[in-house]
């Protein structure tokens, strides 16, 4: 036994030390850098420290100490609990959440390469083979360019989970279910997008694999133990789900597309490797899916070497056969070239005596010129032996085509081409949770497996177990691999300073770090869980409504936004003269009357914020009878149908827009409720309200800037977002909204409603 599992460890030590070089100087840094940037890093180790100290998934888990006063946050980013199994103990032992990320970013290589060397091996029984696999996964050029989303390089568990479905088809033995069920479950916890891609390619393995007659009776603890090693996922995907549900959060369509894979992206890569910037351009986007020249070229040589090797093996071709595949052919053919006449000359349409041919979009055609050549395929004698045996090369080879057409999102297109719409990403984001993710183009991190895997069973079927060149051919095989992704540096961020330095006057308070922007507020979410007071600063997927709003009141130095914030209990304004060399910031905090400096080490300085009454409810609603509009008037009537869904809109804000309601009687009225749902910059800048008895005098009895209203909205109702201003109560049936600002976005009134405020004696 020991004689068999020395290869394995010996592996598995080489795979360490080539991750060593290979990303130094990440080890020799560990303690005092980052790796890779102070952005997402940062966010990471901060949701890995904070896993390693509160226990994921419980109900204090859910609401770290950021983005205050908004709570739950923790379904806005990653969860990395998959990661953790590996951070977390390490933090435990040096208390270090750097050291932590760190070591948990290195060992995503050696991990990869080792789950992927097993996977081989165990399909091939060739060490060399599985060596070149491990190399050609774990030291991918794509993995380059996600140095900074641990949770996109930490992609070892899957292929462990498919190494248990293969041991278990070959010897039907239960601990290899348990293998591919745990395995299965720390890859969907290590990076949520997993969860959902790892299920096409454990979908697909099963549809190659488990078709076959023999292998049926399978199918079932296959498919039991996948649903029972996903149940623990059901009650975390469900809370997701409800918590975006309530921030009215989601991934529009457009957002979707600009994170697509384009058909030129597999030849981008990462200007960080050493070799291909210079001969393709260097990039540094999500969309850098180069794969690497090496694995590439093994799955073809091996696919023309069987191919020339097949010529005449296959015999006659049954008549019949040969004349439905000779017809599935020039179908394809005709359809192809349809296609490609309409995405070069647009829609067409050609008259053939009574018989009209015309085509508007070519997209149709080419799935259906794909579909028939599959079937064309099919119907050759090497189909046929294909789906016989089905062979893994070929799983694996056509895996990596189908992740490499997913990874394109839902339209495939050439610039403004459109070559395929809709695709079959389309059809999944049809299946709860799909649409939520935002970057289609990671698929590829599947993809990246799917070839590597190709590469190293491609390498079995080149070189013969019995060639004397086979350790040569195994070396030369490695090292194009890795030339192909070798980093020039592995780039290393600062790390945040600790904080407080500052000790604060009030430790129950929260604190808001300025400036506040997508610039600072890495280092402030790290610090926050250092000190672990509630941070109104924060950084995640999502950022919650409240806090783009929060962000426009400060970026224009709005004093009521501070005072909004005061009000929602004790605050603590620490200013960074570091990035605040005029002095504006520190005279910002100082305008609002009360604020008082507290603390300073000489670089920050704490300010402690006067406590300020909350702000009172609204009275009785009024029914409103009719709406109209200086604009889109017969659109009025959406702001007051009762359903946020619809809206009165109008763009840009310019003053002397307005819009109007008639409440039918004379009524106590003492403000106004404007929801703008989700467009978030939809509030007036500058908003004036008027009242009028007969709908012809008005009298203005508020005016003044609304983003502090659309803030404090956003706090309570975020789905909603009702913005209301308050005033002296008024006598007045009509009420009339004025635009005075001017804003290059539109003014949204999705709901509209006016209020009594009573007070004593009014009637």
């Amino acid at each position: 036994m020991r004689v068999r599992a020395w290869p394995v460890a010996a592996v598995f030590v080489g795979y360490l030390l080539l991750a060593a070089i290979y990303t130094w100087p990440l080890l020799r840094d560990r303690a005092t850098r980052i790796a890779s940037d102070p952005g997402d890093p940062i966010l990471n180790a901060s949701v890995l420290w904070w896993n390693a100290t509160v226990a994921p998934f419980s109900d204090r888990w859910w609401t770290p100490p950021i983005f205050y006063p908004n709570d739950r946050v923790s379904a806005l980013t990653e969860n990395l609990a998959g990661e953790s199994v590996i951070a977390s103990p390490v933090f435990w032992i040096t208390r270090d959440p750097i050291v932590a990320y760190n070591l948990a970013v290195f060992l995503a290589w050696p991990l990869s390469a080792f789950a992927a060397y097993l996977l081989v091996r165990a399909i091939t029984r060739r060490e060399d083979a599985a060596i070149v696999a491990g190399v050609a996964v774990g030291f991918a050029p794509y993995r380059v360019a996600q140095l900074s989303h641990v949770q996109v390089l930490s992609s070892y568990w899957l292929p462990v989970a498919l190494l248990g479905l293969h041991k278990y088809l070959a010897d039907r033995r239960a601990r290899w279910l348990v293998v591919f069920g745990a395995a299965w479950l720390l890859q969907a916890l290590s990076n949520l997008y997993f969860a959902f891609f790892g299920s096409v390619i454990v979908a697909l393995w099963m549809l190659y694999f488990g078709s076959r007659r023999e292998v049926w009776r399978a199918l079932p603890a296959i498919a039991a133990t996948w649903i029972a090693a996903s149940l623990p996922l059901v009650p975390v995907l469900l809370k997701y789900r409800a918590i975006l549900d309530h921030y009215g959060l989601s991934r529009s369509f457009g957002e979707i597309l600009a994170f697509s894979a384009q058909p030129w992206s597999w030849t981008q890569v990462s200007d960080l490797t050493a070799l291909w910037p210079h001969v393709l351009g260097d990039t540094s986007t999500e969309l850098d899916l180069f794969p690497g020249l090496t694995s590439t070229l093994l799955v073809i040589a091996a696919a023309i070497v069987w191919w020339r090797g097949r010529g005449t093996a296959d015999g006659a071709v049954p008549d019949r056969r040969a004349l439905v595949r000779r017809a599935l052919v020039a179908l394809t053919m005709l359809l192809t070239a349809a296609a490609c006449i309409t995405m070069v000359t647009g829609s067409w349409r050609v008259d053939i005596g009574p018989l009209r041919v015309s085509m508007g979009d070519g997209s149709r055609a080419l799935a259906a010129a794909i579909v028939l050549g599959l079937a064309a395929a099919a119907c050759t004698r090497r189909g046929q032996q294909l789906l016989a045996r089905r062979p893994a090369i070929v799983f694996y080879a056509l895996a990596t085509i189908v992740v490499m057409l997913l990874a394109c999102g839902p339209v495939l297109a050439y610039h403004s081409t459109v070559l395929l719409d809709p695709t079959p990403y389309r059809w999944l984001m049809r299946m709860p949770g799909f649409s939520g993710l935002r970057v289609p183009a990671r698929f590829w991190m599947m993809g990246v497996m799917c070839l590597g895997v190709a590469a190293g069973l491609a390498f079995a079927r080149l070189v013969p177990p019995s060639a004397r060149w086979r350790s040569l051919a195994c070396a030369v095989a490695v090292c194009g691999v890795l030339a192909d992704g070798w980093v020039r540096a592995m780039p290393m961020g600062d790390v945040p300073p600790s904080w407080p330095v500052v000790e604060p006057a009030n430790r129950d308070a929260a604190v808001i770090e300025l400036p506040l922007g997508p610039d600072f507020d890495a280092a402030a979410t790290f610090r926050s869980f250092v000190h672990r007071r509630r941070t109104v600063n924060g950084v995640s997927g999502y950022d919650p409504p409240a806090y783009t709003i929060l962000q426009q009141g400060l970026n224009a130095r709005d004093p009521a936004m501070l005072a909004a914030l005061a009000s929602l209990g004790p605050l603590d304004a620490v200013v960074d003269r570091a990035h605040d060399p005029d002095g504006a910031i520190a005279r910002y905090v100082t305008s609002i009357a009360g604020a008082k400096p507290v603390a300073t080490d000489g670089v920050r300085t704490a300010y402690e914020l006067p406590r300020l009454p909350a702000v009172e409810p609204p009275g009785e609603y009024w029914p409103i009878q009719r709406a109209t509009a200086s604009d889109g008037a017969p659109f009025a009537r959406l702001a007051i149908d009762g359903d946020v869904g619809t809206q009165w809109q109008i763009g840009p804000q310019q003053p002397g827009q307005w819009i109007a309601v008639d409440l039918g009687v004379e009524r106590a009225v003492g403000g106004i409720e404007q929801a703008i749902s989700r467009d978030l910059l939809g509030y007036p800048r500058e908003l004036a309200v008027d009242v009028s008895l007969d709908g012809e005098t008005w009298r203005e009895v508020w005016r003044g800037p609304t983003t502090a209203p659309a803030f404090l909205a956003a706090v309570e109702r975020p789905r909603e977002i009702p913005l209301r201003v308050r005033f002296d109560p008024q006598a007045a049936r009509f009420v009339r909204l004025r635009q005075l600002g001017t804003f290059e976005g539109g003014w949204t009134v999705a709901e509209l409603r006016v209020f009594a405020r009573p007070r004593p004696g009014y009637p």
